[in-house]
Parts: C-alpha cells; sequence; structure tokens
C-alpha cells in the first residue's frame, strides 16, 4: 500500500480545474490521484462533487462513500453525500448523513438548511 501523499501541486492544479470548471481535465488528475493514492481522502472527495456537477450520479455516490470512509470526521464528506443521497430519492439516509455533518460542525449552515428541507419533504415539520 502506497502510503505517501499527492504533492501540494498536483492538490492545487486539481482545485483550480474545478474551480475553473475544467471538469473533464479535473477529473483526469482526480482520477490519477485515486489510484496512485487511494487511501487520500481528498480526490475522492473531488471526484464526489465533480461527478453530482456533470450528472453522474451512481459514480458520485460511491466516491462520497469512499470519502467519508477514508475520513469518516470530515463534515463537508459527510453533507456531500448527504446532496448525492437526497439526488437518488434516499431522504432517510441524506438525513443521517446531513446530522453526521452537523454533529461533527455544529455551525454547519447548508447542512442544517438540507436537513430541514429534507424533513419538511418527508413530512416531519415539527423536527
Amino acid at each position: 500500500m502506497n502510503i505517501s501523499k499527492p504533492s501540494q501541486e498536483q492538490l492545487s492544479k486539481l482545485i483550480k480545474y474545478f474551480q475553473d470548471r475544467q471538469f473533464v481535465d479535473a477529473e483526469k488528475l482526480a482520477v490519477s490521484i485515486t489510484k496512485e493514492f487511494p487511501e487520500h481522502q481528498f480526490a475522492w472527495k473531488v471526484l464526489g462533487v465533480l461527478f453530482i456537477q456533470v450528472g453522474r450520479l451512481n459514480e458520485s455516490l460511491n466516491a462520497n462513500q469512499k470519502s467519508v470512509e477514508l475520513n469518516p470526521m470530515d463534515s463537508e464528506a459527510h453533507y456531500n453525500l448527504g446532496v448525492i443521497l437526497k439526488s437518488l430519492d434516499r431522504s432517510n439516509e441524506a438525513e443521517a448523513s446531513y446530522k453526521q455533518a452537523i454533529k461533527l460542525k455544529p455551525d454547519y449552515a447548508e447542512a442544517h438548511s438540507n436537513l430541514g428541507n429534507t424533513l419538511q419533504e418527508l413530512g416531519r415539520l415539527d423536527e
């Protein structure tokens, strides 16, 4: 198992590609990083969000699940997983992911908002 990690240059380039909406380049680099450094969470997290952006929901789910698995203390990873679960009409699972994100980061406004919307859609207005 390769316990090294990608260079800061690789990670910076990945962020830049994503921010510039150069999704093809971002995907190629992220996949390359996940192959070379399969235990490094960041590229998995980027792939999860990237695949949501381009409508590849099942691939997004897989990448987001891997991201959470590799770093269960990452509130953003749990939030991202909630977003894709909600997109796949898996609201009960999305609720659990949003709650975990909030547990890890109590002031996570987006997670609170999405949790509220999810509970509303589930008909649980009192919560």
